[in-house]
């Protein structure tokens, strides 16, 4: 064989979530290699032949396919292993569960919610510590969850549709709902719809992957949290390249970091049963590219400023300041993510004195300066 690496690629395309692997993949080997790549989604029947036909250097693959011709090779394998099982010497991308359940819990939670439900797979590892996330969180803030657990996945529900019309028909009413992926979350608004349950006045649904067609197919459109797929795809291609040279130290564990949340129509809503909360709400949603205090979101509600913040208390478990503050760096995020401007103009749009205040306000709510959420943005 040439001197150039030979790469095994077993990873679809299909859905976006394989596609910002495989980007990732091919910008760490346009950056480091060249690489040669043999890529095939096919699977087992693919891999079976092209073993018996070349020797590779190394190999990318999904947990669905058998490492061990690779490992009886010498070939080092990294695999996006999603059923949280690691065979012993493969590199090994896995994802935050919990912190992907997390922010959705605290999505909900921000809008007042006090019903959740969860719907997940029971014999895939990764909805199974969705749930266990999702339902950690909530409890943390003093509720509980309602899961249901399909026996199969969301294209193959079928058969069970009548149990799960009778389950969302039996939860109170507004729950929020998170969905353990994207096509969960489908099927959910789908079956929603066919029982007359409204979305998301009745059921605000969240799904996870952000895949845009799945999201989109959805009527009304689904929320969702993306994962960083892209650097997993960088980062397994970085430990792949270690492995081959043997410099690759024993951690061979990738973790994908938890992304954004979306918000699209089906969880666009403020379950708040409580006018001048609602209000409130409205105000600092419509003024979220200035600062407000507490004294004019008060006025807005027809309420003095010490009834307003016992109500915010009871209804969204926060101040009135700190509600506001998440409002302006979630407008702050969205013009980052859509617009070019520097950051200079978009601290004088947005009525900070410099851009360094700007710097100082997103960093100390979001953990990171907005320099850095746009270039991670614009990574993936």
């Amino acid at each position: 064989m040439d001197s150039v690496p030979h790469i095994l690629m077993m990873i679809e395309s299909s859905r976006e979530s394989g596609r910002r692997l495989i980007a990732g993949v091919s910008d760490y080997a346009r950056h480091f290699g060249p690489w040669h790549f043999h890529w095939n989604p096919q699977g087992e029947v693919y891999r079976a032949k092209a073993l018996k036909a070349m020797q590779f250097d190394g190999a990318l693959v999904r947990d669905d396919v058998d490492v061990a011709p690779f490992l009886a090779a010498g070939i080092p394998v990294m695999t996006f292993a999603y059923s949280k099982h690691q065979h012993p010497g493969v590199g090994w991308v896995n994802t935050d569960d919990h912190g992907v359940s997390e922010v959705v819990a605290n999505h909900f939670l921000q809008r007042g919610f006090c019903n959740f439900a969860f719907f997940g797979v029971a014999n895939r590892p990764w909805a199974v510590g969705r749930g266990e996330g999702f339902a950690a969180s909530v409890r943390d803030a003093g509720f509980e969850v309602d899961a249901y657990w399909s026996p199969v996945s969301a294209k193959e529900i079928l058969n069970d549709d009548a149990e799960v019309l009778q389950w969302l028909l039996g939860l109170p009413r507004p729950v929020a709902l998170m969905a353990a992926n994207d096509d969960l979350g489908l099927k959910v608004v789908e079956l929603c719809r066919e029982a007359g349950l409204r979305v998301p006045d009745d059921v605000a649904v969240v799904g996870v992957d952000n895949d845009p067609c799945v999201c989109g197919l959805s009527n009304p459109p689904l929320s969702s949290v993306s994962i960083e797929q892209y650097q997993s795809g960088y980062r397994s291609a970085e430990l792949l390249d270690k492995m081959m040279k043997g410099t690759a130290s024993e951690n061979l564990i990738i973790t994908a970091k938890t992304g954004e949340l979306v918000v699209r129509q089906s969880s666009d809503i403020v379950a708040v049963d409580d006018k001048a909360v609602v209000k409130a709400l409205q105000f600092i949603q419509n003024n979220g590219h200035r600062a407000l205090t507490s004294d004019e979101v008060a006025l807005a509600s027809g309420l003095y400023r010490r009834g307003l913040e016992r109500r915010f208390r009871t209804h969204l478990s926060c101040t009135i300041k700190t509600y506001c503050r998440e409002a302006r760096a979630t407008h702050l995020e969205k013009i980052l993510r859509e617009s070019h401007e520097s950051l200079e103009k978009i601290a004088e749009q947005c009525g900070f004195a410099q851009a360094s205040h700007l710097t100082r306000f997103f960093t100390s709510v979001r953990g990171e300066t907005p320099s850095n959420y746009r270039k991670r943005i614009a990574m993936r």
